[in-house]
């Protein structure tokens, strides 16, 4: 028997007819100025709601920008928090030794890669959201999931897993920018404290191909034959963790 296809069908027409989701610059991707260079966008999004006030280096900048590393075939994203910061992320495959990590687990030799540490770790929103949120829509200018896909539909009535959409799931390490001397526009300081430094799109894009590196660097260690540089510590599987 066929599964649950006149759902399935219903969600693919609503694919056709929608429109761009709000924020959403792009429905292809297009080429991105970053830190010197060019990335090819996957997504480019503006959250008003989340831009800081006033003036400042944040400007120019998008509030959301998906992207595939060119040289480690990793996804990466940056997202503005609702703190006015910038946070960047880079995700993992079920077969990276890193899948399943929780923030605090992560390697020191990996965590150290990025300002401040890997703060973050955690599955795609995707799963995560539709679990905790069932019937809320999905607002796809705030996840962090899959970057190779731009989505256009926020509302989905039914709960649907990464596994429909991408036929995998991807485990995302990622960090921020709102430790002591990073400035911080929607903090209790307002704009800052004298001295601060606002972390920009190419200070965060920066760590993030640091981190995507690293990441990869461990892949090809276990394809050379070299043990693990750590094992998974005994971690329950995501999805079997309590509260998800």
């Amino acid at each position: 028997m066929a599964r649950k296809p006149a759902r399935r069908n219903a969600a693919s027409k609503q694919v056709a007819k929608a429109t761009l989701p709000d924020g959403l610059m792009n429905a292809a991707p297009v080429p991105y100025p970053v830190a010197d260079t060019s990335i090819t966008a996957l997504q480019v999004y503006h959250n008003p709601d989340r831009r800081p006030s006033g003036d400042g280096p944040w400007n120019n900048e998008a509030d959301k920008v998906s992207w595939i590393d060119n040289e480690t075939g990793l996804g990466c994203i940056m997202l503005r928090q609702k703190n006015g910061t910038i946070s960047g992320y880079v995700g993992v495959s079920p077969e990276h030794p890193l899948f399943g990590f929780e923030a605090d687990a992560v390697p020191v030799s990996v965590s150290n890669t990025v300002h401040g540490g890997v703060t973050y770790g955690k599955a795609c929103e995707v799963n995560r959201f539709e679990r905790q949120a069932h019937g809320k829509p999905r607002r796809e200018r705030y996840t962090v999931c899959h970057t190779t896909y731009v989505r256009t539909v926020q509302d989905y009535r039914t709960v649907q897993t990464t596994e429909d959409e991408f036929h995998e799931d991807l485990w995302w390490l990622g960090f921020d920018t709102d430790h002591p001397g990073d400035l911080v526009p929607g903090g209790r300081y307002g704009e800052g404290r004298k001295g601060d430094a606002y972390r920009d799109q190419s200070f965060v894009y920066s760590n993030c191909i640091e981190l995507a590196r690293k990441l990869k660097s461990l892949i090809e260690k276990g394809s050379n034959g070299d043990a693990p540089p750590c094992d998974p510590l005994g971690l329950p599987a995501p999805t079997e963790r309590p509260g998800d």
